[in-house]
Parts: C-alpha cells; structure tokens; sequence
C-alpha cells in the first residue's frame, strides 16, 4: 500500500518528471535519476541527462532504496546475489527524436538513397521518415523491350533507370521503447526515370527513286512514378545510436510518360500495375 500511494504521488505530480531521484545499489553506488516505474523486480529510470536520455532497468535485488525528490524513501530487501560485484543492467534504449540513415541496396542500380525520419511522442510511437534517392551516375536509358527480353521480365527497369527519387513514410511502432520493434504505415513515393524512345519513319529516295525502308530514329526521354504502399517491417538498435531495418511493402503504382515520346517501343510500359518493394537500411539516432 505504502508502494501504491507513493507511485501515485509521484504520477499526480506533475513536477516528479522534472525532479531528482538518488538509486542507492547495495555496493553504495549512487545513480541520480528520473525514477519512471518501479515493479516487484525491476526499476525503469533515466539517467539525469535530459528528458531524452535512455531508459535503463536494473533489479531490485542489486537496489538497497530509492530516495526520492520529495524526501520520502523506499527500501527494498537485502537479498543479496551470488556476484555481488557485477551490477546488471539491461542495455539501454535510444530515445532520440531524429534518425538519418541510408539504405545500401539501392547501390546495386547506381543510386544513393538518404533518409531522414523524426519520431513524435514520449514513447516514440509515430514516425515520419522522408528518402531522397539521386542517381550518382549519368547513364543513357535502356530500351524497354530489350530489357524485358535480357531480363525475361519488366521488373528492375524504373529502378535501374531512376535517377530521382523522394516520398513520405508514416510509421506506427507498436509496444514500448525498446531494442527492437515492430512498425507499419502507408509510404506515399514519387520518382522520375529516363527512358527510350523510338520513331520509325520512311527512308530518303536513293538516287534512282527507290526508298531505302523504314528507320528507326531513337531519343531518351523523361517518365514519372508514383506509388501508394503499405509497408511493414522491424527495426533493431545495434549498439547506442546505430539502427538497421528491414522493411516490405505492398500496393499500386503508375508510370507516366511524356506525351511527345510515347509509342510501341514503350506503351507497355506506361499504366498501372501492382508493386512489391523491399528495403533495407542502417541508421544514426540522436
């Protein structure tokens, strides 16, 4: 009774999260903290760096009480464990509001993609991440038809030749902060890739009236990609501040192209259709 009413004094102040609590472990270390919750074998606090700094949990076991900012104390019973030196902690959670990141595979077709997400709330729920892609080399596009015939398919062809690319993703990440979290939201992308067209027109005469045949005359030209998919995936804190994730996601998208470069050599290539994509990325939180 005495632990219930004094948690809730302390979550019916609301100068508590602002205030100083003092951890005593029974090898006398002091820990100045934020006292968060406390259970029947485990305390959640943050350090006293800023209302950012990581949540730690440690066991009550390794705890011989808990001053608060208001004077009052709690103990807890000395039980004391085989390895008295070693105090354990779990690792900490990164609670930082700002992710920047990279997603490598994008390599593999010639193009650097950055992204940069901030996260919203306490408990960081709620993400917006925005990916800006550019291609990092300067190539003619391929022709469509001979893509599909070199690759047996059309898949890979808007990737290879893109050379921008931006978008807005919202993520929901489910439970509490933690090491590894699970997360979904719709991803709205936008992106500009070059393609080839062809025209075909009747030869010159030659010099006795006779026309050589038809000629293909060929020009790269410009299309736009826009996409709506819902993705989902996991993210994973490796270390204190680098994260990787993985994600897929499923939906529709639409090819435009110019209306001056549209012909046979392309026309499937325009439309819409259904679209898997997959993303892998590493990233720094702060």
């Amino acid at each position: 009774m005495a632990l219930c009413g004094l948690l809730l004094a302390g979550l019916g102040n609301p100068e508590h999260s602002l205030a100083q609590d003092i951890i005593v472990c029974i090898n006398d270390t002091r820990i100045e903290a934020r006292v968060l919750a406390v259970k029947a074998t485990a305390i959640s606090y943050q350090h006293w760096t800023g209302p950012d700094s990581s949540i730690t949990i440690i066991s009550t076991d390794y705890v011989r009480y808990i001053r608060y900012h208001n004077g009052t104390q709690q103990n807890f019973a000395s039980v004391v464990p085989k390895r008295l030196s070693v105090l354990k902690e779990r690792k900490p959670v990164n609670l930082g509001r700002n992710v920047v990141g990279i997603r490598p595979v994008d390599l593999l077709s010639i193009n650097a993609t950055l992204t940069y997400e901030h996260l919203f709330g306490s408990r960081r729920r709620v993400g917006l991440k925005v990916p800006l892609t550019l291609k990092l080399v300067h190539a003619r596009a391929e022709n469509y038809y001979s893509w599909v015939v070199y690759q047996s398919s059309s898949w890979g062809y808007y990737q290879s030749n893109k050379f921008f690319g931006t978008g807005l993703e919202l993520n929901f990440y489910t439970g509490p902060p933690a090491r590894f979290r699970y997360f979904f939201g719709p991803a709205l992308q936008y992106g500009r890739f070059r393609y080839r067209s062809g025209e075909q027109y009747m030869g010159e005469a030659d010099f006795f009236g006779l026309n050589l045949g038809k000629v293909y005359r060929y020009e790269d030209a410009v299309g736009e990609h826009v996409a709506l998919l819902l993705n989902n995936g996991v993210r994973y804190q490796v270390g204190k501040r680098c994260v990787f994730t993985g994600e897929g996601g499923i939906g529709w998208q639409t090819k435009v192209l110019d209306k001056d470069h549209k012909n046979l050599d392309t026309e499937e290539l325009a439309g819409s259709d259904f679209k898997i994509a997959v993303n892998l990325g590493f990233g720094y939180q702060f």
